[in-house]
């Protein structure tokens, strides 16, 4: 990876407990940079910065951080905080993250993966394959990759993969030497006001990028993207032009063959799900695209190991099985109960946290039907995320909208007492899915204990 000489020798990251902010600070320390770090509470992602030279610490050291010669902030971070007024007064620069990227890809054109949802996964595939062909890529994934125990890391290669996030326009900033975009769909939409913006920002970004551009086909908005767009496809619709078919799904993964036209080849993920599949399929023709040997890249599926909260087997109690997932989209949601659905023996009981006051208001009604594939459903109060609660806006509306779709729904709004309700519900051989973007993730332990206790 080469350096980018306009950032400075000395930065703080405010805000560097988050799966992004942490990584960046990671790839930072490792180019060589003294990175220091701050959050308002601990967490294992800053916690494991000190492992790779990064001081860190709770709260806000505003005398400390006019030290640093920049300043990088997440989005959650507001003018207010003590450390970003102490570092404007001082007139050291703030940048928030999507400049820090921008300087990162201008001097290393990343391979993008981008979508409202897969990207995450995407991109630890791109990773995984990568690696099983040899190489040493430099990465940044928006979760840590089991195996790895990290999402960031500088590489001996040339080959920087990227997650290219929508939220906030990051995307929008970023220097792009390929493309995929797994799906296009309403979200963030307290950023982009409309859909129809959403899908406007996806196209300026494939427009931008001179190298390949892929995109899944079986997805409407990315359909629409094509219609403007120069990009190859892929995906089950019969006009795509890498097909995806025989499709073969199970406890111990999902399996298909992926065909160009040519030569099919067989492709299996120990991992289920019909949007692993083509999670899979869309980092085998894009890194196709980029030279990489196709029947290497289809092998290297098989190593792939996953990452943390992405259908995340966290226990196994009783014969109940605990699943962790971030899902907390309604596409997300749907994919994630339909592989527990059809890799689960006994019942599928899914509880769920819902992710943002804005979102929820804006896709509340959208939850029902994906919710209510599962045999039993709890329903959480919003997780805010460091939004300001809306009236009338609570995970009610999600409760109700899963009951209105047919789902047997219980609400439960205080995650404290979700364990029990969980342990009271279920029976050997079910699965246990917690899905959302929240602090849902910390409940895998109290439910198993809730489950064993039975």
């Amino acid at each position: 990876m080469r350096d980018p000489a306009s950032i400075p020798e000395r930065v703080h990251i405010v805000g560097a407990g988050g799966s992004g902010m942490s990584g960046l600070a990671k790839i930072l320390s490792q180019m060589g940079r003294t990175v220091t770090g701050s959050d308002l509470k601990p967490g294992r992602m800053l916690d494991a910065l000190g492992d790779v030279g990064v001081d860190t610490w709770i709260g806000h050291r505003p005398d400390t951080v006019t030290e640093a010669g920049l300043i990088v902030r997440s989005s959650a971070v507001p003018d207010s905080d003590p450390e970003v007024r102490a570092a404007l007064a001082a007139g050291v620069p703030v940048w928030e993250r999507p400049a820090l990227l921008a300087a990162i890809t201008a001097a290393n054109p990343a391979i993008g993966f981008a979508g409202t949802h897969g990207k995450t996964t995407s991109t630890a595939m791109a990773v995984t394959a990568l690696r099983a062909l040899g190489t040493d890529p430099s990465f940044l994934v928006g979760g840590e990759m089991v195996g790895l125990n990290t999402g960031a890391h500088v590489g001996a290669s040339d080959e920087f993969v990227l997650e290219a996030d929508e939220a906030f326009g990051t995307f929008r900033h970023l220097d792009l030497g390929a493309v995929l975009v797994t799906n296009i769909e309403a979200d963030h939409l307290d950023y982009y006001g409309t859909v129809a913006a959403v899908e406007d920002a996806f196209a300026q970004v494939v427009d931008s990028v001179v190298g390949p551009r892929v995109a899944c086909i079986d997805d409407p908005g990315v359909r629409r993207l094509a219609r403007r767009s120069s990009v190859v496809t892929y995906g089950t619709a019969g006009d795509a032009d890498w097909r995806i078919g025989r499709i073969s799904n199970d406890a111990d993964g999902v399996s298909f063959e992926l065909d160009d036209g040519t030569t099919p080849r067989r492709i299996d993920i120990p991992k289920p799900g019909l949007h692993t599949a083509l999670d899979a399929a869309g980092v085998v023709v894009l890194l196709a695209s980029l030279g990489h040997p196709v029947d290497g890249l289809a092998a290297a599926m098989e190593s792939y190991a996953g990452v943390r909260r992405r259908y995340e087997i966290r226990s196994v109690v009783s014969d109940v099985t605990i699943v962790d997932d971030y899902a907390h989209h309604p596409t997300e949601v749907e994919a994630t109960v339909a592989a527990a659905v059809a890799s689960t023996r006994g019942r599928v009981i899914a509880v769920f946290q819902p992710h943002r006051y804005t979102r929820t208001a804006d896709l509340g009604p959208e939850f029902g039907a994906p919710l209510a594939g599962a045999d039993h459903i709890i329903v959480t109060d919003v997780y805010a995320a460091g939004e300001q609660p809306m009236i009338g806006v609570s995970g009610r509306l999600v409760a109700r909208s899963a009951e209105a779709a047919g789902g047997d729904v219980q609400y439960v709004p205080m995650l404290s007492d979700v364990p029990r309700a969980v342990a009271a519900q279920v029976r050997p051989g079910d699965t246990v899915l917690l899905l959302g973007a929240g602090d849902i993730t910390t409940l895998a332990g109290p439910v198993t204990r809730a489950i064993e206790a039975v």
